[in-house]
């Protein structure tokens, strides 16, 4: 309080001061205390006006753009009130009727401009967006020129204004009334006033308020004076000057010089901002860049700068299409920017060229940016130079394929040789059987000679389907798995008459998954058939639909599969297993189903045989995209 008092001693003093001077000055000459004060108010409107006009874009509130233009009309009345006051002498033939008339004019017109912003203000409430354009403000200027010159004329040319004051017996019934007219207005003001006081600036709500009572109080001691040169009569014009002093702060310090500084301050701490943005930005390794609604630049850090070889000055006001290297089509810009006005997250691939020409590979990410009221304000690009991955992808693709192209050449050899010495092994081993005596050894060895053959060359047919299968893309497809089945089952009874081959699967069931599952499907059953070498061969091929996956299940009455082949297909043992048994065409099964996203399970039959279990999606994905890496389940 004591630090108040100090800051301020300076102005009160100089209040006291100017106070007491008038007060001196209207005990020896009233006309010219009345003239000074009323000139002094009269100048405060018209700073007033003249200060709402210029910053009326800084004002944040219709209410005060009303109170400072109706201001000027105010001090218009005013003025002429001083002019036609008695012993001024600019109108002799004025008399004390005329002053006081203007006087209940200015009046009114003052309350009825602070409850006409009252109720703007209460209508347009805390989201006040009332846009005072040039067109809007002469409208405003218009209807008070309209007003005043309807009340001035009622005054001097019609005579239809009621006399306000009569030489002799003073005030008349109709000033009087006037001014409790005028204060029921100033009070029905404040009353709005405070309803809305929460929107308003603290110190400006105070100001406002304490104007509004000062002028109720001047008008109530402009009820009791009979002379014109009386005390309640300067008494009322004190108040009167104080008032259009709050107006003042009211307007020019607390509705243009407070939310200025407020502005400063916010602008300095957006600077601050943004300079830390810069710095973040710089430092976070990605080029970034920033548009505005419609693709402008505004802004690029310095890794952009680097990638692009433009500059930020040569950049900013033109568009990302100075990058544009006519690699896409217009469709792929045209999806790229409906994306993000749609308010999502734009991610690809972009080939771009530099300002020397050269073409450059990005990874970019467009992001909206979104103002308070939810409307896309401006993008921003965050991208990644990977130019040099792409071509080490390149590279990696050339490679593997040649690779892949040597494996299918060097197979191709490898196979058409062993089959061809095969098939000759095996026809020499055959006429030695012929030749030999049925219980001769060498017929016993031949035989064996003979099916070793078989088996290798079977072997050398599997290879090539596995290196088919390893070295071909496959896309999934729709499956009718009961048809898949009645296929397979034809097929193999045709190749393997004794064996008995019995089905349960639904019709409907429809799954989508590669089409090399019918391939392994057959690998399953066949290895049944042809591993049951005592009795005859019963397989049981069955299917059901479980939640978003399907169970095919082929049980057989054979020997079972050895521990071996279930350990490398598990991975509980090395590949190299693999090459000493036969279960290549259990390996090929097991990599078809995890290739379709699904597993494989062993069991042993609850007499004797082995159940296989394929579990696969319904909706099957590839093994790059989801459920591959679920890992190989075996019972037993």
């Amino acid at each position: 309080m004591v630090s108040w008092w100090r800051t301020h001693a300076g102005a009160l003093v100089g209040v006291a001061g100017g106070v007491g001077g008038l007060y001196i000055i209207q005990l020896q000459n009233f006309l010219l205390f009345h003239s000074l004060v009323e000139l002094g108010s009269i100048l405060i409107a018209a700073v007033v006006f003249l200060i709402t006009w210029n910053a009326r874009e800084e004002l944040d509130r219709s209410f005060l753009v009303i109170l400072g233009v109706s201001y000027l009309f105010v001090a218009g009345v005013d003025l002429l009130h001083v002019l036609t006051y008695k012993g001024m002498g600019v109108f002799p033939s004025a008399g004390p009727n005329l002053p006081t008339q203007l006087w209940v004019l200015g009046r009114y017109l003052e309350a009825g401009s602070l409850l006409a912003a009252g109720i703007v203000g209460l209508v347009l409430g805390e989201r006040d967006d009332l846009e005072w354009s040039g067109v809007t403000l002469c409208a405003l200027v218009m209807g008070y020129a309209a007003v005043v010159g309807l009340g001035l004329g009622s005054i001097v040319v019609v005579d239809w204004f009621p006399q306000m004051y009569v030489d002799g017996s003073g005030l008349t019934r109709a000033k009087v009334g006037s001014e409790y007219v005028v204060i029921a207005l100033f009070a029905a003001s404040l009353g709005l006033l405070y309803g809305q006081r929460e929107t308003f600036n603290r110190r400006l709500f105070q100001f406002l308020a304490g104007s509004i009572l000062l002028t109720m109080g001047a008008e109530l001691a402009f009820t009791f004076y009979v002379d014109v040169y009386g005390i309640s009569n300067a008494v009322g014009h004190f108040l009167k000057l104080a008032s259009f002093y709050l107006i003042y702060l009211s307007v020019v310090k607390m509705g243009i010089k407070e939310p200025q500084k407020t502005l400063y301050r916010a602008l300095a701490k957006r600077e601050a901002e943004a300079r830390k943005f810069k710095k973040a930005a710089d430092y976070s390794g990605h080029a970034v860049l920033i548009t505005d609604r419609d693709g402008t630049i505004q802004y690029v850090n310095s890794a952009w700068e680097a990638i692009t070889g433009y500059s930020a000055a040569e950049a900013r006001g033109r568009n990302p299409r100075l990058l544009n290297s006519g690699e896409h089509d217009e469709a792929f810009y045209d999806e790229l920017w409906s994306t993000i006005l749609a308010g999502n997250i734009w991610e690809g691939e972009i080939v771009n060229e530099r300002r020397d020409g050269d073409r450059y590979v990005i990874h970019q990410t467009i992001a909206p940016i979104f103002d308070e009221d939810g409307t896309i304000q401006s993008f921003v690009a965050i991208h990644d130079d990977i130019t040099d991955q792409k071509v080490y992808q390149r590279q990696l693709e050339t490679d593997l394929h040649q690779s892949v192209t040597q494996l299918q050449v060097l197979a191709r050899v490898l196979r058409h040789n062993i089959r061809n010495e095969m098939n000759v092994i095996a026809g020499n081993a055959e006429m030695i059987q012929e030749q030999s005596d049925d219980t001769d050894d060498i017929a016993s060895m031949a035989g064996r000679i003979v099916d070793a053959s078989d088996q290798l060359l079977a072997q050398a047919d599997k290879q090539r389907e596995i290196v088919r299968l390893l070295s071909a893309p496959s896309t999934t497809t729709t499956l009718e798995l009961s048809a898949v089945v009645d296929e397979i089952v034809s097929q193999l009874e045709q190749q393997y008459s004794r064996a008995e081959i019995t089905t349960d699967v639904p019709a409907d069931l429809v799954l989508r998954t590669l089409p090399e599952l019918e391939q392994a499907i057959v690998e399953v059953v066949e290895n049944a058939i042809v591993h049951t070498e005592c009795g005859t061969p019963a397989v049981t091929i069955s299917a059901r639909s479980r939640d978003r996956l399907v169970e095919i299940q082929v049980e057989d009455n054979g020997p079972g599969i050895p521990a071996a082949e279930r350990q490398v297909i598990a991975g509980d043992a090395e590949i190299d297993a693999l090459l000493h048994s036969n279960g290549m065409g259990l390996w090929l099964v097991d990599h078809i189903v995890m290739e379709a996203g699904g597993t494989i399970r062993f069991e042993d039959a609850q007499s004797h045989g082995s159940i296989v279990t394929l579990t696969l999606p319904r909706n099957g994905t590839l093994s790059n995209g989801s459920d591959s890496s679920t890992p190989i389940a075996t019972t037993r």
